[in-house]
């Protein structure tokens, strides 16, 4: 019998299968009062309406300033993520849901975060293997990430984004992908379903 055709599903990590919000508006609301700046949390969500890093530099609007804060940013990142109290860790249900949709569909991963702490982290998970591609960086754009997915995998059944912000849901319908929006990370089901995704989970059961 001939083997069913693989979708490919591209993840972003923070948000969707990390949690790691707390943590990150931490060192960004820390970094921007390094600069003179405040930050809400509604202010740190509306930076992933669009391109997140030009949202920061927007919001920043002083090259001077920028480059102070992403030297803190840079050099702060690590500690952060690992060191902190409450350190980033997988969702729970993250890797049982991860090994259980793992042989089905070629799980690969599209972020703006570190790649070398993504994969720890999946690694310290047990679910590092599952992955056929992990691309994280903030070097170059979300859409350059999922072209070069897509450019290394056969998506003849089908080709997915999963992600918690309405900037990647609108990136992705513009290439042409299927979307699904978890409520669970850094944007609200309100919020997500004004970008109109294919379908919204609420729990990694529905996803």
């Amino acid at each position: 019998m001939a083997s069913k055709i693989k979708n490919l599903l591209i993840f972003d990590f923070d948000g969707v299968l990390a949690d790691s919000f707390d943590i990150f508006l931490s060192l960004l609301r820390d970094g921007m009062n390094e600069i003179g700046l405040p930050l809400t949390q509604d202010q740190y969500r509306s930076f992933f309406i669009g391109n997140v890093h030009q949202s920061v530099k927007d919001y920043i609007n002083d090259e001077r300033k920028y480059f102070l804060f992403m030297k803190f940013r840079n050099d702060n990142y690590d500690e952060y993520y690992f060191y902190k109290n409450n350190k980033v860790a997988l969702f729970p249900g993250a890797a049982e849901f991860l090994n259980k949709i793992g042989n089905r569909h070629i799980l690969t991963i599209a972020s703006s975060g570190r790649q070398k702490n993504i994969i720890d982290l999946l690694e310290k998970s047990g679910v590092r293997e599952l992955f056929s591609m992990i691309l994280a960086t903030s070097d170059t754009t979300k859409e350059n990430m999922i072209r070069e997915i897509l450019n290394k995998f056969d998506s003849a059944g089908g080709c997915v984004m999963i992600t918690d912000t309405i900037g990647d849901v609108k990136i992705a319908k513009e290439m042409g992908l299927k979307t699904i929006a978890v409520t669970w990370g850094f944007h609200p089901a309100k919020l997500l379903r004004s970008a109109k995704p294919d379908h919204l989970a609420n729990d990694f059961k529905i996803l």
